[in-house]
């Protein structure tokens, strides 16, 4: 109730023209003495106030099976589990310019789960964070979103702060540096730390990052007897991610790109430890922009990823499906503009377990699912 009154504070405090998206720029520009001194009254006037959101539709149907070993009766059963997914998600993101160069961002988000596993969650605060930037450093602290390596990697909520200083296409490229904890229940939160480099040389980009992951409490162990359990198992208790991206566009359409993968994961109650390489190829065509009707973009991924890897996944697939023992296999998704502002998509995926554990394997999911998302 306070987040909503918060917000109706702030709407009625600020300017109008800026919620209903008149433009801050200076009608005359032809005489710069007037300009300069339009441009200056306009700064005299922050803070101001803009705010646009997204509502998505999404439904999907997922198929799981494998086999495991029956600890009573010492036989391997086989599992068959058909899944559907239906969820509805609205957002609102409000951003309150404090000075030219300091905004606060937020995001007002309600999920509702109309079919499948997992419960609803209605309107909340899920991102707060002050963004300092000029133009060549950008700071965030607060609430805020990670997307790291596509998302086949992370895409998760972090409470933390993020400093990016340069540019992609000037000398050593843009560099990334987070420190933080995830945002969620202290008992699974854990440490975070990420550095990145990102950097463009001509039709090429080079993508590198590190992650390290550490639990704030150490879990239990998933399986009770923990002599079997090794990949059978789940989560770790430490994850430290290396990643190096390399994507070539040939053109405006194209592009091409390799993710190569080195990870480590260990989990303490049954000292399970993994040290495993892995790769994400990919191949993108097109881009659908919301504000063009029409465009569109399609792109095919391929997994070949161990467990250790996997930090939070952005994929509508559910890797937690195949526990420790990573994952392979194809996915592929296409998203379509019919009209200004909304976008359809139709998204695939067929994978398997990478290997097997003691007591499973012969794990497969297929995913099939759809989503119409518009935008305001």
């Amino acid at each position: 109730m306070w987040k909503r009154m918060v917000l109706s504070m702030l709407l009625a405090c600020l300017p109008w023209s800026f919620c209903h998206g008149e433009s801050p720029v200076p009608e005359d520009m032809g005489n710069l003495e007037k300009a300069g001194a339009a441009l200056e009254k306009q700064e005299e006037k922050v803070p101001w106030f803009e705010i646009h959101g997204d509502y998505r539709w999404l439904y999907g149907n997922g198929r799981f099976r494998g086999k495991a070993l029956s600890l009573k009766g010492r036989a391997w059963k086989r599992q068959d589990e058909k899944v559907t997914m239906e969820t509805r998600r609205f957002r609102l993101f409000p951003v309150l310019r404090l000075t030219p160069h300091l905004l606060l961002k937020t995001a007002l988000e309600d999920n509702r789960i109309d079919q499948g596993p997992g419960s609803s969650h209605h309107l909340f605060l899920s991102r707060a964070y002050l963004q300092y930037e000029n133009e060549s450093l950008k700071i965030e602290a607060g609430r805020l979103n990670y997307y790291l390596m596509d998302g086949d990697l992370l895409d998760k909520k972090m409470d933390g702060f993020r400093i990016r200083y340069g540019h992609d296409d000037e000398g050593p490229g843009r560099s990334v540096f987070f420190y933080g904890r995830t945002a969620e229940d202290r008992s699974k939160a854990r440490k975070v730390l990420v550095l990145e480099n990102k950097r463009t040389l001509g039709k090429w980009l080079i993508h590198s990052a590190y992650a390290d992951f550490r639990a704030i409490h150490g879990h239990k162990e998933s399986i009770p007897v923990l002599s079997l359990s090794g990949k059978s198992g789940e989560r770790f208790d430490r994850q430290q991610v290396g990643v190096v991206k390399g994507a070539y566009s040939p053109n405006e359409d194209w592009t091409f790109s390799v993710d190569y993968v080195l990870s480590h994961g260990y989990h303490e109650k049954d000292h399970f430890s993994e040290t495993k390489p892995g790769y994400v190829a990919a191949a993108m065509y097109g881009e659908a922009d919301p504000k063009r009707a029409g465009s569109y973009e399609v792109w095919v991924r391929y997994y070949h990823l161990p467990s250790s890897a996997l930090l939070a996944p952005t994929m509508d697939a559910d890797t937690t499906f195949f526990r420790r023992m990573g994952f392979s296999g194809w996915g592929a998704r296409l998203d379509f503009v019919p009209v200004k502002g909304l976008v359809w998509a139709l998204e695939g995926f067929s994978l398997k377990n990478r290997s097997s554990g003691p007591v499973t394997g012969d794990f497969h999911e297929y995913v099939l699912g759809t989503s119409v998302t518009a935008y305001f």
